[in-house]
């Protein structure tokens, strides 16, 4: 996403307009009416609010994303439209659509998604952190086992990270040497791996999770078939920032024991490496209170894990 100045504003705090909720009771079928809504948390790029609907006496829980009109930013939900039909039915415990309104045509404007919603919550505060990475390594390994239809993975196109020469060294990077030798590295083609079904965006703020266990996975936008250490890189990545670079050691050493696969070296410094001065920020209001965030110390933790992942590249 390119336009950074809508994230900014007041657009995911405001309460979904009466055009939208009339859209909303209209697809859940005659009689039926939105009684009560709550914003939900945790989401940068959208608007996502949990709704009540009414109809014959029973109420049901729904889920409705919206995106500000007048953006262009109709692909993102046409993407995950797409790729929610590419994952049904496939044994992951995703959401299913309702009703759509890509144009914004009935909803003020606002592009829009309506979806069933899932059990469970984020989950950020594991009391037993070995079993919570254990649960996202088995989740990653069913995913990347399925065999679906996606678009082939290209390092430099479908992903926000710089070519070589637009890398930047995090300006509280306390050993800029070592960002210095990973961004070498990039500079190196792509190496050859097995190419598995991707989620792209697979982070504990989009998981949801009932005792002990993950019931949901969501913002399906990116889906593609590439290098399974994309996926467990990223959630490697976000590990480090948030907790430690000893986590994310350990859901690589989870995920390649369930796996019974080394993870390509390359690939996981390359998930590693979507990492900015404005990654902070955006982990922050993703976590959304959930948690205590240490800011100041993120760069530093993502970076010990940079280092280690150099290492294994010999």
């Amino acid at each position: 996403m390119t336009d950074g100045d809508w994230r900014d504003g007041g657009f995911r705090q405001r309460r979904p307009s009466v055009e939208t909720l009339a859209w909303v009771a209209a697809s859940m079928g005659r009689g039926s009416r939105v009684v009560g809504y709550r914003r939900l948390t945790g989401g940068v790029c959208s608007a996502v609010n949990r709704l009540t609907v009414e109809r014959r006496g029973m109420r049901t829980f729904v889920v409705l994303r919206q995106y500000p009109g007048g953006l262009g930013l109709q692909g993102s939900l046409e993407k995950e439209i797409a790729n929610l039909g590419v994952v049904a039915g496939s044994g992951l415990p995703v959401p299913s659509i309702l009703a759509a309104d890509v144009a914004g045509a009935s909803t003020g404007g606002a592009p829009s998604l309506l979806m069933t919603r899932l059990q469970g919550h984020v989950h950020l505060n594991p009391a037993e952190p070995r079993s919570w990475m254990t649960r996202i390594a088995e989740i990653a390994v069913l995913l990347h086992s399925l065999d679906l239809p996606a678009k082939m993975f290209r390092p430099w196109t479908d992903s926000w990270i710089a070519p070589l020469d637009g890398f930047q060294v995090p300006v509280d990077a306390q050993k800029p040497a070592v960002w210095k030798a990973a961004f070498g590295v990039m500079a190196a083609p792509p190496p050859k791996d097995t190419a598995v079904f991707l989620h792209c965006d697979l982070l504990p703020v989009n998981m949801l999770w009932s005792r002990g266990r993950i019931t949901g996975l969501t913002d399906w936008n990116s889906i593609h078939r590439g290098a399974r250490a994309i996926d467990v890189g990223h959630c490697r990545r976000y590990l480090a920032a948030l907790y430690s670079p000893e986590w994310s050691e350990q859901l690589r050493s989870l995920y390649e024991s369930i796996a019974g696969v080394t993870l390509d070296p390359w690939w996981d410094l390359y998930a590693l490496l979507h990492y900015d001065d404005s990654g902070p920020k955006w982990i922050r209001s993703q976590v959304a209170g959930r948690r205590p965030v240490d800011v100041p110390g993120m760069t530093s933790r993502v970076e010990v894990a940079i280092e280690t992942a150099l290492r294994r590249l010999g």
